[in-house]
């Protein structure tokens, strides 16, 4: 929701839940919640910068946990929201039904964005010693 525009994001909502319900024998809720469980990571990588030493910085990027369950959701919202974005279709909310469909499936964008991260993490397990429990 960008400049207060609630009604207009409460629209785009309720039409793309209305197409899901329509498209599918589940109930959109159903289907909602295990889009944002396939979509939902358990990693972030953070970046963090060195100390300039003789005009030599280097950043380096330490994953961590995302802890906070509603953290976890709204990362899985925003990145359903940022590849339906970028979807080719008339209308916002034919696309978020399609992505959040695609997603409950286990095969969006954002799913493919969250294995990518896993497999970026994997080989640095080790920098996972700096992360503050």
């Amino acid at each position: 929701m960008k400049n207060g525009n609630k009604k207009t994001c409460e629209k785009i909502l309720l039409k793309s839940f209305k197409g899901i319900q329509k498209s599918s024998l589940k109930s959109y809720k159903k289907i909602l919640k295990i889009g944002l469980i396939n979509s939902a990571s358990v990693f972030r990588i953070t970046e963090l910068k060195q100390k300039k030493r003789k005009k030599k910085s280097s950043v380096k990027e330490i994953p961590t946990f995302i802890l906070n369950n509603f953290e976890r959701i709204s990362w899985s919202l925003k990145s359903i929201l940022i590849y339906s974005k970028k979807q080719n279709a008339n209308n916002f909310y034919k696309k978020l039904k399609q992505e959040i469909i695609i997603n409950s499936k286990n095969k969006g964008n954002a799913v493919d964005k969250k294995t990518d991260l896993h497999k970026q993490i994997l080989p640095k397990k080790r920098l996972l010693l700096y992360f503050r429990w």
